[in-house]
This record gives structure tokens, sequence and C-alpha cells, in this order.
């Protein structure tokens, strides 16, 4: 059912609830994004494979609570759920600032923090997207995930900044309360969605067999299974080069919370531009073309990460920070929106969940990856070599993603209309 309401910044007006709750939430996520890292670093003086594992932690719910939870998405109300995981997520997040009071500040707190926050991440992202479909006629899908990802590019640059920002005017545990407010910002937006939204009437759950027939129904899709891989590839080598990004940044060259702000910020500052690209890329180029573009430079733009040992690291990483960032949201919303029309909107949910989960579990393996081999090359080569030829490996590893979508055939597909009638 579509909503009747008239349309107001450009969609619907339940679509514009739903999209204020989420980008307000999204600057929020980046507070605690640099803010539980930094923490680690310098409170806890974490080692690099601590990081990484602490980095594993803010994805890994995704492979488990996503596919375990995959049945339920489309046995409840999405509305329930998304307002149900912003209350699990803020409550998580406010023992942090709790803990710090009482001096209790630990990395086995912080690491069950990030994994419930991550948890409750997965079914709210996966009920988050099979929402939009309810709320956006077919033919302004793309336009809908155009704006969304403009708004997350918005926050990925403001975010950092802003993190950054707080971290070094009231310390990193006050600065993850701003998060929890914002979780409970989207709660109150999302409860104001007037569109009925009543789950599909279906038999008695089975745990198990529901988890088989989701994999089942996103086997159904061949170019899924192709994107998994690029994405599971690209989430490996990004990831090891996410978490050895603030050791470099801090330890390697020097730089303070601030300037790490800013290093990101400018990449989600490029993303705003890629947002904006995305829907011409795919009209140019076609959408094949476009995410191999996307998914290969996203990745190796990293790899001049050397260059900073030479001078100007500030400048190398904002660089780098910048050519990955255009491309993220080419990526984003483009596969979005292929799945969104090929996939029947009573599978969505799932055949989102389960596409989640492939593509988490290559972050926390990346993660942990990124730890491990900076740990070993530190000890190799010496800290600041060290940590530089692991954020450069990993980005030479995402480099690769590519290869299964050309191998796939989602290399060829040019327009979403062909694919619309793939089955």
């Amino acid at each position: 059912m579509r909503s009747a309401s008239r349309l107001t910044l450009g969609i619907t007006r339940d679509f514009d609830r739903l999209w204020l709750g989420e980008t307000v939430s999204a600057v929020g996520t980046q507070l605690t994004a640099l803010a539980l890292p930094t923490l680690a670093i310098f409170q806890l003086h974490a080692t690099p494979l601590e990081v990484g594992w602490l980095t594993a932690c803010s994805f890994a719910g995704y492979p488990v609570v996503g596919v375990l939870g995959a049945p339920l998405i489309d046995r409840f109300a999405h509305r329930s759920m998304l307002i149900a995981m912003n209350g699990l997520r803020a409550t998580a997040l406010a023992t942090v600032p709790l803990a710090g009071a009482l001096g209790l500040v630990s990395l086995g707190q912080l690491a069950v923090v990030a994994l419930v926050v991550s948890g409750g991440t997965a079914l709210f992202d996966a009920a988050y997207q099979a929402t939009v479909p309810r709320l956006v006629q077919a033919d302004r899908l793309l336009g809908a995930n155009a704006r969304l990802e403009t708004s997350q590019a918005t926050a990925n640059f403001a975010g950092p900044a802003l993190a950054g920002w707080l971290i070094g005017l009231i310390g990193a545990v006050a600065t993850i309360i701003g998060d929890a407010f914002s979780y409970l910002w989207s709660a109150l937006m999302v409860s104001l969605i007037t569109v009925a939204d009543e789950p599909a009437r279906t038999p008695r759950p089975n745990p198990v067999r529901d988890i088989l027939v989701s994999f089942v129904i996103w086997r159904r899709y061949p170019a899924l299974i192709a994107i998994a891989a690029c994405v599971v590839i690209s989430n490996v080598g990004n990831m090891a080069v996410r978490t050895a990004l603030l050791l470099v940044t801090y330890r390697a060259f020097g730089l303070g919370p601030v300037a790490a702000g800013w290093i990101l910020g400018t990449g989600g500052l490029a993303s705003v531009l890629g947002a904006t690209l995305a829907g011409r890329a795919s009209t140019k180029l076609g959408i094949g073309p476009s995410l191999v573009i996307a998914t290969t430079i996203e990745g190796l733009a990293w790899a001049i990460a050397p260059l900073g040992l030479a001078g100007a690291p500030f400048v190398v990483l904002g660089v780098a920070s910048a050519l990955s960032g255009v491309m993220t949201p080419i990526w984003n919303v483009n596969v979005v929106t292929l799945r969104q029309r090929i996939v029947a909107g009573s599978e969505q949910g799932r055949v989102v969940a389960v596409s989640r989960a492939f593509a988490t579990a290559g972050v926390a393996i990346g993660a942990v990856m990124g730890g491990a081999l900076a740990t070993i090359l530190e000890a190799a080569l010496g800290e600041q070599m060290g940590l530089v030829a692991a954020m450069t490996a990993g980005a030479l590893v995402a480099s690769l993603s590519a290869i299964p979508l050309i191998a796939g055939g989602v290399a060829r597909m040019r327009t979403l209309q062909v694919v619309a009638e793939t089955p």
C-alpha cells in the first residue's frame, strides 16, 4: 500500500519522516565510529590487533544477527522493528558514558557495546531498506535512494569533523552520548509514519527452515551472488585499510583526532558529490560498468598512503579519502536500487539481510586481518613503515573486487529496465 499523502520534500510525507530520522542518526553514527576506536587507542592503549577485534565487533552483528533475524524482518511490522532497534542501540551506547563516569570503561565493554549496536543495526538496515519500496513508487526508487545516499554522504562529512572537534573538546566517552540521542530521534520520526505496515500472514516460524529459505530466495538472483562476492573482497580489503587508518594517522604520522576527523570528513564531502553523480553514472556508462569502476577505485585510492612518508601526510590521506569517498555512493545507490527492482516486495527483508550478512562477514574478516597484518608488519618493519604497509596491502586487496562482477556478467548490465526483467 502506497502513501496517499501529498508530496512534501520531493517524495512523500512518510518518506520524509524516514529520511529525516535516518539523516540525524547517520551523523550520530559517525560520532561513535571515530570516538570508539580513539578511546581504545588513546585511553586504553589498544594494540593494532585489539583495534582490529574492536572494529570486527562493530560489524560482527551483521552476519550473525542478520542471518538469524532475517526471517523475522518480513514477519513483523517494519516500523516496529525500526523503533525497537533504535531503542536497543541507544541503550547500549548509553552504557559507555555511564561506565566512564564510574571509571569502569574497558576494551571488553566497548567490544560488547559494538557487537550489540552492530546487531541492532543489521536488523534496522534490513527493515529500513525493505520499508522504502512501501513508501515510494517504483519509478522513483532511484531518486529516493540517491537522496538517502546524499544524506549519508553528508553525514560522512559532517559527522567525522564534528566527532574530531567534540573528542578534543569533551572527550571520546562524552561524544558517544550524541549518537545515543540520534537513535532516539530516529525512533521518534519512524513512529510518525502513517503507511499501513502489516506483516505478511505466515505459518508458525521454524527458525532453521526460515534461515534456509532466506538463502534459497537470495540464490534465485544470480546478479546478487556476483555482487555479494564482490562486496566480500572489497570489504576485506577496505576494512583492513580502515583498521590501520587511525593507527597510521595517530601513531605513524603523529596526527590527532581533529585531523582524523577531517580526513574521514573529506571522504564524506566527496561522497556528497558521488551521490549526485550516481544516477548519471548508471545512465551514461551503464549500471554494470559503473559498479566495476566504483568498487575498483574505492579500494585502490588508499594505495597512495606511502606517499605520506615523504611529507604532508594529512594531504595524502585526505586525497585518498576523497577518491575513495566519491565512489562509495555510486556503488551504494545503484546496488540498492538494482536489488529493490528485481526482488519481490515480500522477500525484500530476507534478501537484504542475507546480502548484508555476506558483506559484513567480509568486514569482520578484514578488520581482524588488518589488525593482525599491522601487528606482523610493525614487528618486521617498525611502527611507521609496518602500519603504512598494512594499509597499502588492504587497498590492493580491495582493488581486486571487480573480478566477480566481470566473471558473473554484472559488468555487462546496462540499464535497470533490463535488470528488472531478469528473474
